[in-house]
């Protein structure tokens, strides 16, 4: 709202001023009328008519002579007995200090056209302005906020993949959800864990009737048999994934500065490696071996 006001006064404001710069401008071209003396209008020659064109078998007509125009006499000097000679009148001059007949240049008030069309285009920029900003207030939606006469409902929580664990397994190395007998089916492949003296072994079971099982590694929780929470200070949230596809077994490094190992051979970032029999793992400081069977 403040960013559009202070649009609608900036183009407000450079309206206004190309209108007065135009008016100024005008108004100094404008020519200044002479104060007090005149200059006495000087008659132009005035040149015969030319002869008419004749054609053939025509005769020219006889241009009308020309009349001298008598030029006055020359004023006679007045001495003492003698008679006033008369002056021919000349043509009447405006008392000083009375506006002269405007000419046909003039535009209305007496103003030159010049400055009429000057005016005539500010005002045309100023009216341009106002529709703009008319225009701009206009287009703003109108919002009308409508308080609601219920909240929401709350999402459903999420549900649980298969049974809830009837224990947890992996002791001080893993932690890692055993489902109720004859529940959930085991995929083949054992994953046996060594952290110094302390072993684990971890089984993968399938909790949904598609062929691809994913199962994240990390230090945090997560679903119970979707999940391998490594206790490991040295395991990142989001270490590595298991992928259970057509039978066979792939990680996927997510750890950049403790990567994933497998004999011994960091993994890049983002990079998967399947798995062979009695391939060792190595996830922070948790080594893991791999057993088809």
């Amino acid at each position: 709202m403040a960013g559009q006001e202070w649009r609608l006064r900036r183009i407000v404001t450079a309206g206004f001023c190309v209108f007065s710069a135009l008016a100024a401008f005008s108004l100094s071209g404008a020519p200044q009328a002479s104060g007090g003396s005149e200059a006495a209008a000087t008659p132009l020659p005035t040149l015969p008519p030319l002869p008419p064109l004749t054609g053939p078998g025509e005769t020219a007509a006889t241009p009308p002579a020309q009349v001298p125009t008598p030029e006055p006499p020359p004023a006679a000097t007045a001495g003492p007995g003698s008679a006033p000679t008369a002056v021919p009148p000349s043509a009447p001059r405006a008392a000083p200090g009375t506006a002269e007949p405007s000419s046909p240049s003039d535009g209305p008030g007496g103003l030159p056209s010049s400055i009429v069309i000057l005016l005539g285009i500010g005002l045309f920029v100023l009216v341009a302005t106002l529709v703009v900003v008319l225009a701009v207030i206009l287009k703003k939606p109108v919002v009308i906020n409508v308080p609601s006469r219920s909240a929401a409902p709350p999402p459903p929580p999420p549900l649980p993949e298969g049974p809830a664990p009837t224990a947890w397994e992996g002791g001080n190395v893993a932690r890692t959800g055993r489902p109720p007998e004859g529940t959930l089916d085991v995929l083949p492949g054992r994953f046996v864990l060594e952290d110094g003296d302390e072993k684990a072994e971890i089984r993968i079971f399938r909790t949904s009737p598609g062929d691809r099982v994913e199962t994240t590694i990390g230090r945090e929780e997560g679903p119970a048999y979707r999940h391998i929470q490594l206790l490991a200070s040295t395991v990142s949230t989001k270490h590595a994934k298991l992928v259970f596809d057509k039978g066979s077994y792939s990680i996927i490094n997510y750890a950049r500065t403790n990567p994933t190992k497998v004999n011994g051979e960091d993994l890049e970032e983002n990079a998967s490696r399947r798995l062979l029999d009695e391939d060792r793992l190595e996830i922070g400081g948790i080594s893991i071996t791999y057993h088809e069977s």
